[in-house]
């Protein structure tokens, strides 16, 4: 065992920095080629109550023009992946939390419980956080890391976890956001278009199978991790911790302030009381719109509004436990959460211009328009149709991670193929989501994902260094197993009949 240590080591691995810059110069190579052999693809989208097609052609990068426009807009892509934005405000929050003792404190009493049991916990706090999209990968995995640590579990195995919950899970949840609304008006223009023209989307139309899903996932989930992902990682956390000690003035205090501040949260989101609502927007239609709208303060701030509770009662926390002391305390404390995570902000960068240069090629649409073509042309019906739809949107997850980007792309052509095989349009978005879902734990420009990889660095315990195949390697069989669990309740639902929501069904 000694020796295989050794060769483990010594053995030499690709940092994941490296290996994105090789993917980079994997895809200029690959769009290059592309360009200069004319690959198109053809794009309908859904106009004026009309499919429109477009024809979308292959840019080349290495012409005088794409390397003038590639070194204009570094900045502009870094700037624009919001994730990094995201991050730095939540570690502020989260390493307040930790410096302050109050996360200690509040783990203290559960260390002791069986394992399942805080993967189960992770699992639902990651599902719910799947509501704040990217957001949530910023807020659950660094805060996972630390509830592993304080439960004397390994925080690679919590970080992992939460990935898992937030990824697979990410648009088939009961807790519906903004996304959910803009797919299915997406998804009523496209049935409207060709096939009904009086077809009606119900956000709420899918409500059964998601709760379903939910309860599946978490019960199943909490089995397959523990059985096959957890053995891959140590067992105890190897760091040493500061012995914490529960300050019962501090406790009471600090539950007083959160309770406050929630109860100001929530007050903020209601209508239609004094000076209620301060934080929604109240030109949008719908609810949903109004706390998750484009325009909404509150989906706009979400990230800085728990960060700031967390900042509030870790303040209170730390100031009558005496753990912070003075001004510089703070100060330290607001910046704790942010140490070693340079490799994180610099992987950030490197994705941010490898999307930026997916784009710019149009290397993402042309593969998209050319699967979605392919797949529409086939006479398949049922089933078979049902499973090659996940997996063509699956490899489409993988050049297109944002689920927005691929629904416009996607469903113009299918919502219609797939009413005429008499699947309602409900049922396929669903499946449209659970591939998604699946294809964000195997593609490196999630920025999820890159989130994931950085924190497993920054808490590496084990004898291998961190690695973007390795990690791969460790979350193939669990994916898998949670993939096949997915073909399993569609399959299920589809043959069985089950209502999808008060009174819809898979078919027509």
């Amino acid at each position: 065992m000694r020796k295989k240590r050794r060769l483990n080591k010594n053995k030499k691995h690709l940092s994941p920095i490296v290996v994105i810059f090789i993917i980079t110069l994997f895809v200029i190579v690959i769009s290059t080629i592309f360009s200069l052999l004319e690959i198109e693809a053809s794009i309908t989208e859904v106009k004026s109550n009309a499919l429109e097609t477009s024809l979308v052609t292959m840019n080349n990068i290495l012409t005088p023009n794409g390397i003038k426009l590639f070194f204009s807009n570094i900045i502009e892509n870094f700037a624009n992946f919001k994730v990094l934005f995201y991050l730095i405000i939540s570690l502020m929050g989260i390493g307040m939390l930790e410096k302050s003792g109050l996360i200690g404190a509040i783990l203290r009493p559960f260390k002791g419980i069986k394992t399942s049991i805080s993967t189960f916990v992770i699992l639902i706090l990651s599902i719910i956080a799947a509501a704040l999209g990217d957001a949530g990968y910023c807020i659950i995995i660094p805060l996972s890391a630390i509830i592993y640590k304080y439960l004397n579990r390994n925080p690679m195995l919590g970080i992992i976890t939460s990935f898992i919950g937030l990824s697979v899970c990410y648009g088939t949840s009961f807790i519906y956001n903004n996304n959910d609304l803009i797919i299915g008006k997406l998804m009523e223009s496209a049935a409207r278009v060709e096939v009904d023209k009086n077809f009606t989307f119900e956000l709420y139309s899918n409500i059964f199978i998601n709760i379903a899903t939910v309860l599946i996932f978490v019960i199943l989930g909490t089995v397959i991790i523990e059985r096959f992902l957890a053995p891959k990682f140590s067992r105890k956390n190897k760091s040493e911790l500061e012995e914490v000690t529960s300050n019962k003035k501090a406790s009471f205090f600090t539950l007083i302030t959160f309770i406050i501040s929630l109860i100001l949260i929530i007050y903020s989101i209601i209508p239609g009381y004094p000076l209620s609502g301060l934080l929604l927007d109240n030109d949008a239609n719908s609810y949903i719109e109004k706390v998750w709208g484009n325009s909404a303060p509150f989906k706009d701030g979400i990230i800085f509004i728990i960060s700031l509770l967390f900042i509030i009662v870790s303040s209170i926390y730390g100031i009558i436990s005496k753990r912070i002391k003075n001004s510089q305390e703070f100060s330290d404390s607001l910046t704790f959460g942010l140490k070693g995570t340079e490799k994180i902000l610099v992987l950030i960068f490197m994705v941010s211009q490898l999307v930026g240069i997916i784009e710019w090629t149009n290397l993402d649409q042309v593969i998209a328009g050319n699967l979605i073509e392919f797949l529409s042309i086939l006479e398949f019906s049922g089933l078979p149709l049902i499973f090659l739809f996940f997996f063509i949107v699956f490899i489409i997850g993988i050049v297109i991670p944002s689920v927005i980007n691929k629904w416009n792309i996607t469903a113009p052509l299918i919502i219609p193929l797939f009413m005429r095989s008499n699947i309602a349009p409900e049922f396929t978005t669903f499946v449209f989501k659970a591939a998604d879902g699946i294809s964000k734990c195997f593609t490196p420009i999630n920025s999820g994902f890159i989130i994931m990889l950085g924190f497993l660095n920054k808490y590496n315990q084990e004898d291998d260094s961190v690695t973007l195949f390795g990690t791969f390697n460790k979350l193939r069989s669990t994916i898998l197993l949670f993939l096949l669990v997915w073909l399993l309740i569609i399959t299920g639902w589809y043959l069985i009949g089950l209502p999808l929501g008060n009174g819809v069904y898979p078919t027509l």
